[in-house]
């Protein structure tokens, strides 16, 4: 569903919901939003909320806001001005975990720093100059498997090199040697089997992922770009 759309189509819909919703809770609000928004998902979460009287309504990794009678839509931040906590960011953080034993690292290939004993899944692309800088940041805090999900997206040359370098003898080093290098990995034999790819495709349009790198820690926490290195070593810290 694009997000965009569907919150302009709320935003002029949920005004004239009013009484139609007279009586608070989940399920009214949602047989309102499902009656005049014929696009919305059934796998949409409804929660009701300790404050404000709000409802959250959560699709995919977005989340928005409306009252109890449904007859306000509200899409931004909410601030707990006591706590100081950003609640909607908290939340999006939370909705974009993943459960870290169902990643398929089968359709990934390792990249040891160290003794390896901290794990990272990273969705990258070898066309990615943010994906270079994040590597080393990953080379520099040490003492972990980086799981490599080729990632094949940017450049319409992004498929071919992603396919020779999942064919190579050495994954690891061929991927190394190009992403620090730019050296050229062996041309991928014909009677590879490189499936893995297209499910990453997959797998990553099932989370929602939309740039690289995208990394996983291992508690199933999302990092989306290449955040500083400081800004690593602290999510790291967090997680181990």
């Amino acid at each position: 569903m694009n997000l965009r759309r569907f919150l302009i189509a709320a935003l002029g819909s949920l005004a004239m919901l009013g009484a139609s919703a007279a009586h608070a809770g989940t399920a009214e609000v949602r047989r309102a939003l499902s009656k005049l928004l014929p696009n919305f998902p059934a796998s949409a979460q409804i929660i009701k909320t300790p404050y404000a009287g709000l409802y959250e309504v959560d699709i995919g990794d977005h989340v928005f806001y409306t009252d109890g009678q449904g007859s306000f839509l509200f899409a931004g931040n909410i601030l707990d001005t006591h706590s100081g906590v950003n609640v909607t960011k908290a939340r999006i953080e939370q909705l974009q975990k993943v459960q870290w034993d169902k990643l398929p690292l089968q359709d990934s290939f390792k990249v040891v720093y160290g003794n390896g004993a901290r794990q990272v899944a990273v969705f990258e692309d070898p066309y990615c100059p943010f994906c270079r800088e994040f590597d080393k940041s990953l080379a520099k805090a040490g003492n972990m498997t980086v799981h490599v999900f080729l990632f094949p997206v940017i450049s319409k040359d992004s498929p071919a090199k992603a396919r020779d370098i999942w064919c190579a003898p050495d994954r690891s080093q061929a991927w190394q040697a190009w992403m620090n290098e730019h050296k050229e990995p062996p041309k991928a034999p014909a009677g590879c089997d490189s499936k893995a790819l297209q499910a990453n495709l997959r797998l990553g349009e099932s989370l929602n992922i939309q740039s690289t790198p995208t990394s996983f820690l291992h508690d199933g926490s999302r990092i989306t770009g290449a955040i500083e290195y400081a800004d690593l070593v602290k999510r790291l810290a967090a997680v181990h």
